[in-house]
C-alpha cells in the first residue's frame, strides 16, 4: 500500500526555541574563530544549516573547508544543548496543535510521518529530544549536506523507501515560503502555519494556510492532496 508522506519542518512549525540555535552557533563561532557575531544579519528562516554556516564563514572571511564545517557543527551541538537548557519563556517549547496533529497521523495506516528540516541531523535530535519529540519521527531529510532546501524532498522520499515505505503523495508542513517552494518544486502539497516569522498573507502560495496546527480540520490531509492533484492537472 502506498503511503502519504507527511514531512514536518522543526523551527517555527513544531517548536520555538527563542533563538537558541542562533545563539548556540554564534557561541561556537566565537569559541573556534573569535567571532561570536558570525550569524548576525544573515537570513536564517527556512534555510539549511549547511548554507547558513557557509555564509557565516564567508562573512568572517574564513575558508569553509569540510573539516572546519564539521568541527564547527560539533561545537555547535555542545553550545545548543547549553542554550536550550538555559532558555525559558512563555512561547518556548512545542507549538499549539503539534502533538494532536502527530497523534492523529500516527493512527492512520496510510500515512508515514517524517521530518524535512534545514537543521543538521544532530541539531534536530537535540532540539526535538529536549521536548521528547525526536522519537515520534521514523525518518527524515536534514541540512547536513545540502545548500538548497529543494534538495530535501527527494532525500525524504528515498529515506522512506529505504524503510520499506512506498511513497505516494507527499505533504510538507512548514512556516516559511522556502518550505512551500521546496514542496511545490517536487509536486508535493504544502501546508503553511503562521507560528514562525511569516504572517498568513505571506504564506498564501501554500495549498493550506493555518494560524496554528490547532486549526487543522479532521479532513485536512485529503483536501490538500486533492487540491495539489487538481493544480498538477491544470
Amino acid at each position: 500500500m502506498k503511503k502519504t508522506l507527511v514531512l514536518f519542518d522543526i523551527d517555527g512549525t513544531l517548536l520555538l526555541t527563542l533563538g537558541a540555535g542562533v545563539r548556540g552557533m554564534n557561541t561556537a563561532f566565537g569559541r573556534l574563530h573569535g567571532r561570536s557575531d558570525a550569524l548576525d544579519g544573515l537570513a536564517i528562516a527556512g534555510r539549511t544549516d549547511r548554507s547558513i554556516v557557509g555564509d557565516a564563514f564567508a562573512r568572517i572571511d574564513v575558508d569553509a573547508t569540510p573539516e572546519r564545517i564539521a568541527t564547527l557543527r560539533d561545537a555547535y551541538f555542545e553550545d545548543l544543548r547549553v542554550e536550550l537548557a538555559n532558555t525559558a519563556g512563555e512561547r518556548f517549547g512545542v507549538l499549539p496543535g503539534v502533538l494532536a496533529a502527530i497523534d492523529a497521523l500516527d493512527r492512520r495506516d496510510d500515512v508515514a510521518v517524517g521530518l524535512l528540516t534545514g537543521n543538521f541531523v544532530g541539531g534536530a535530535e537535540i532540539k526535538l529530544g529536549r521536548f521528547d519529540l525526536w522519537r515520534r519521527f521514523e525518518f527524515g531529510a536534514f541540512g547536513d549536506d545540502h545548500l538548497d532546501r529543494r534538495d530535501l524532498v527527494p532525500v525524504a522520499r528515498a529515506a522512506a523507501a529505504a524503510r520499506g515505505i512506498d511513497p505516494g503523495a507527499i505533504v510538507v508542513i512548514g512556516d516559511t515560503p522556502l518550505d512551500i517552494d521546496c514542496a511545490h518544486a517536487h509536486g508535493a502539497a504544502a501546508v503553511a502555519v503562521a507560528t514562525g516569522p511569516y504572517r498568513t498573507d505571506e504564506l498564501r502560495p501554500a495549498d493550506l494556510v493555518v494560524e496554528t496546527l490547532e486549526a487543522l480540520s479532521p479532513d485536512w490531509l485529503s483536501k490538500v492532496i486533492v487540491k495539489r492533484d487538481g493544480r498538477a492537472r491544470s
